[in-house]
């Protein structure tokens, strides 16, 4: 019979068992959250991106500037009857131009009120910088974006305004060493006035408006004298008028014409 002794059964397990041991202190993964596997990723730093940034970024900004600049010195000139083409005008002349009266105006913008305008220019830098590290750095975490956008902000503002407070401080000390003047008339400014003697002896006193190495521009009064520097012969005399208004010499012209009419 095959429940004898001598009878052997034999069994075969096809998918063998394996017996795991949990530590029920350790709660198992959740697989269905996704935050969790998001939290573990690391940051990457894009350091092509960051140079190619750092580039366009430089080249714009010397562009608006030299544009601004340009612009600046066309308005200024053209006041007086100076036209751009007649005077030499180089790149870095027209990049100081721009840099100084745009970050000067930015300053002085500020400094009207006395504790938003300083903040909110300090937050356009932070938020210039917290762009750039979004788009550099990949998986950034907030407080690590917030860190480095305060610190480069911060590092911008330093080098974009240092060479204009600069130009301020070199302002307060030239007013130092000027001597004869009490601390009211120099708070107010000082009214600058040169002098050029022409080829004919003339002497000429007024408001120095260019000097480069051909022409000298002179302004005395209501004229604008146009000097050659080399020679001090006068080479062209630019007088300057206010501009009549259209409506009043209309109403003048009518009145001429009714007169003549009346008369005849």
């Amino acid at each position: 019979m095959f429940w004898k002794k001598d009878k052997s059964i034999r069994v075969e397990l096809v998918t063998p068992i394996t017996l795991v041991a949990q530590n029920p202190l350790v709660s198992p993964p959740d697989k269905t959250s996704p935050e969790k596997t998001s939290e573990l990723k690391r940051s990457e730093t894009n350091i092509d991106l960051a140079f190619k940034l750092i580039n366009y970024a430089g080249l714009g900004l010397q562009a608006a500037l030299v544009v601004y600049g340009y612009s600046l010195l066309v308005g200024y000139y053209n006041g007086f009857g100076i036209d751009t083409n007649e005077i030499a005008l180089s790149t870095p002349s027209l990049l100081l131009y721009g840099y100084i009266n745009l970050f000067s105006g930015a300053l002085a913008a500020a400094n009207y009120v006395p504790i938003i305008g300083p903040g909110i220019l300090a937050f356009c830098f932070i938020a210039v910088a917290a762009a750039f590290v979004v788009l550099v750095v990949k998986n950034a975490r907030v407080d690590t974006v917030i860190g480095l956008a305060c610190w480069i902000g911060f590092l911008i503002f330093m080098a974009f305004f240092a060479p204009a407070m600069g130009v301020q401080q070199g302002i307060k000390m030239s007013k130092a060493d000027v001597k004869g003047f009490t601390p009211q008339e120099l708070s107010k400014g000082l009214d600058k006035q040169h002098s050029l003697t022409t080829d004919k002896g003339t002497k000429l006193i007024g408001t120095l408006i260019l000097a480069d190495g051909k022409s000298t521009f002179l302004l005395v009064d209501r004229t604008v004298y146009k000097v050659d520097s080399a020679r001090g012969r006068v080479l062209r005399e630019t007088l300057l008028s206010p501009k009549p208004d259209p409506i009043q010499s209309t109403k003048q012209e009518s009145r001429k014409i009714e007169s003549t009419e009346d008369v005849q």
